[in-house]
């Protein structure tokens, strides 16, 4: 009896112990569904031009992480990155890591915590992954972590399981060499190539892929033609977006000329991180209201948690103007005057405007100000061009003055043909008399 009892403790234990032991595995399984349907939704939105605003970390979170580690980047999609920015350099066997820089002194340390000076290039990547990482952004100050330089790989699965994509810079030279590495893993698809090249240059390396990869084109500078045509080229080569720079604040490429290239072709990129590339806007809200205002979606930021708490707000006015909306397109404006007529017909108009694309926080609260201004002057007073308040009892009794002037008009043409008949009753007896006589 006792035997049989610890015979099915025995297994009773067993089960919980196979049960606890599955619960991680089913976790993992589900967060990695997760991950999966996350990029899938960030690279549908980024191919549409009139998707939702997307976030990048450039380097991922420096304030905890050495840039361009899998720990940084993990941690940057953890604050609500949609992608993290990365520089792509390749050892000298062969191998692409990630690293800003090719040299190694600011990032890196030898085993025995002395500055690496040496290029990546330089280096084999055996004798690079036994090196340690200093945190943030590096240089003397930062201390050594245990975080060592990853691989392309390795920074692609970190980006993989925590559903990010990853802006491949620095990779133009030996993009090819990339793109058959990443073909040959089935990675292609979780990554953005940065285009550096000349538009022509550009556009016929997309053309010339079986499988296109996701790609954002890049131009610096001022003139106007050049970024257009770099915009439209590559944007009609297949391109899902442009990277466009400036240090000029009054550069063509903030203009709505260069701007309107982008309409319904593809995203607008700008880089806030460098004042030299942003026309010296500044990388908070007030930088971020300023270039969405002018079209662009695509932000990359060193300060991921402002960027994506700007965007929560973006999307809470776009939720208050979609209502609004709706409720002022249920007004009857029946009795109303042509004038406030017209002036919620356009306020209507310029709220659907500011709902098809992204834009500013300011413009969402904008739009919907004026929406529901337009509805305030319908409600509380809609005049007419007189200046006379219309109502429905002033509407009734319009109708009822005409109606009488009608029925007058009726009453008094009868009495006229009756004296008029009269007459000719009378003249047609003077004229019987005259005859008789």
């Amino acid at each position: 009896m006792r035997n049989g009892l610890k015979a099915r403790i025995g297994a009773l234990l067993t089960v919980l112990l196979l049960l606890v032991c599955s619960v991680p595995a089913f976790a993992a399984e589900a967060d990695g569904t997760d991950a999966a349907t996350r990029i899938a939704d960030i690279a549908s939105a980024l191919r549409d031009p009139s998707g939702r605003l997307l976030a990048v970390s450039k380097y991922g979170d420096t304030s905890q992480y050495p840039e361009n580690s899998a720990a940084a980047i993990t941690a940057a999609a953890e604050a609500g990155a949609d992608m993290v920015y990365v520089h792509v350099r390749k050892t000298a066997d062969n191998y692409f890591v990630l690293m800003t820089d090719e040299n190694l002194s600011r990032m890196c340390v030898d085993e025995l915590g002395n500055v690496l000076d040496r290029n990546v290039s330089e280096i084999g990547y055996h004798e690079l992954s036994a090196c340690h990482l200093r945190n943030g952004t590096g240089n003397l100050h930062e201390s050594i972590t245990e975080y060592t330089v990853p691989t392309l790989s390795e920074a692609i699965a970190a980006a993989k399981e925590s559903g990010v994509l990853l802006l491949l810079d620095v990779v133009w030279d030996f993009r090819d060499e990339v793109y058959e590495q990443l073909s040959t893993e089935g990675t292609l698809g979780n990554v953005v190539f940065l285009a550096r090249g000349d538009r022509g240059e550009v556009s016929d390396w997309m053309q010339s892929k079986t499988q296109m990869p996701l790609v954002i084109s890049a131009y610096t500078g001022n003139v106007i033609f050049s970024a257009k045509s770099a915009v439209s080229r590559t944007l009609s080569a297949g391109a899902v977006g442009t990277l466009l720079g400036s240090s000029n604040s009054y550069s063509v490429v903030f203009g709505d000329s260069v701007m309107s290239e982008f309409s319904e072709k593809g995203r607008g990129v700008i880089d806030m991180t460098d004042p030299d590339l942003c026309g010296e806007r500044e990388d908070n809200y007030i930088g971020y209201n300023d270039v969405t205002a002018r079209g662009y979606s695509v932000i990359i930021t060193n300060n991921i948690t402002e960027l994506c708490e700007y965007y929560a707000r973006v999307s809470t006015q776009e939720s208050r103007l979609s209502a609004a909306l709706a409720s002022a397109q249920q007004v009857d404006v029946t009795l109303c005057s042509t004038e406030s007529a017209n002036e919620l017909k356009d306020a209507i108009s310029a709220a659907r405007d500011a709902l098809s694309a992204p834009v500013s926080e300011n413009s969402l609260m904008q739009a919907n100000y004026a929406l529901r201004m337009a509805v305030a002057g319908l409600t509380n007073r809609t005049e007419d061009s007189g200046g006379s308040t219309i109502t429905a009892g002033r509407v009734i009794a319009a109708v009822l003055v005409v109606a009488a002037l009608v029925v007058l008009e009726i009453v008094v043409m009868r009495i006229r043909r009756k004296k008029l008949e009269k007459r000719k009753r009378a003249r047609r007896r003077e004229r019987e008399q005259q005859h008789d006589e």
